[in-house]
């Protein structure tokens, strides 16, 4: 699966043993949580059974990419009258700390290490994920399908920033569209805002000024149950903490270092007579570099534990 930055452009390639009926390939590109991002699109023949579509800018400055996550390409083409699919997978991440931003700091590395930059920087980014149990990517435009759980708050598995559009009973005959920011139906607000996300929060409510008012006869204060509910809006963090950028740029230093002082990795006895290096028990419940720990502190939902 490539991987590839957010807000950047994505050529993919479909190559088949000969070329389809009437040349004709579509592509259709979907974000892991089901929204459609682009597409039917035709694919642009560039050889004899070789097709291709590019995911570049969408608008001035704004790229299809634009949101993190998984991507599913799907090829649709016709042979002898048999329909076709064929799927591509990419991942678009955000990367916690630049080439200019980290070079500028150790220019020293730079020539050594310059080449694996991206690929040391993905695994950086992988660690962090791990030890806050959180990645900070943003998802915007995206849609979230969830259950009401007869609760005055409805709990998102992501903190959101955005709330553009909310649809109850959806698929159903009673489908009913309550929050809409292109109309004047704001109903639903955000509530318990985070302290470092500039106002997002895992949780979304009914307006008070709403259940105040003479709508109450017509909805309840609370998320029912049994009923499904598609939240589209911006969701994740919409800029990577400076804690976590500052956080990247020491695990990455001591990665292409290779020679950090040992209480930055735990370690509490050091025998070099034997080679015999003893480190805390908590050390695995951190990313190998204390000071980094420190400073994602606050962004930490849970740490992972070991299991010996």
């Amino acid at each position: 699966m490539d991987e590839v930055k957010i807000n950047t452009s994505k050529t993919l390639t479909l190559t088949l043993p000969s070329d389809p009926t009437s040349n004709s390939v579509s592509v259709s590109l979907y974000h892991e949580f089901g929204d459609l991002v682009s597409g039917p699109t035709s694919a642009t023949r560039t050889g004899t059974g070789v097709y291709t579509i590019t995911y570049g800018q969408e608008s001035s400055g704004i790229y299809i990419l634009n949101s993190s996550g998984k991507y599913k390409a799907e090829f649709t083409y016709a042979v002898s009258g048999t329909t076709y699919t064929q799927t591509q997978v990419i991942n678009v991440y955000t990367p916690y700390i630049t080439y200019e931003e980290f070079f500028e700091e150790y220019p020293e590395l730079e020539e050594s290490f310059g080449p694996k930059f991206e690929k040391s920087e993905r695994q950086v980014r992988n660690i962090i994920n791990t030890f806050t149990g959180q990645s900070f990517d943003p998802y915007n435009k995206k849609t979230l399908i969830l259950n009401g759980s007869n609760t005055e708050n409805l709990h998102l598995p992501l903190p959101i920033y955005t709330i553009r559009k909310v649809i109850t009973d959806v698929g159903t005959t009673e489908e009913e569209t309550i929050h809409d920011i292109t109309t004047s139906l704001e109903n639903l607000e955000k509530v318990r805002t985070g302290v470092f996300n500039f106002g997002s929060s895992y949780y979304i409510r009914w307006k008070k000024s709403l259940l105040d008012s003479v709508n109450v006869m017509l909805y309840t204060n609370k998320f029912k149950p049994k009923t499904t509910y598609s939240v589209y809006g911006d969701f994740g963090w919409q800029f990577v903490p400076e804690n976590v950028k500052q956080a990247a740029v020491l695990i990455l230093a001591d990665m292409m270092n290779d020679d950090s002082a040992y209480r930055r990795h735990g370690f509490y006895a050091v025998d070099l007579d034997i080679v015999k290096l003893q480190s805390k028990q908590s050390f695995y419940e951190s990313t190998g570099n204390i000071d980094a720990d420190t400073l994602l502190m606050d962004y930490t939902l849970f740490v992972m534990d070991y299991v010996g």
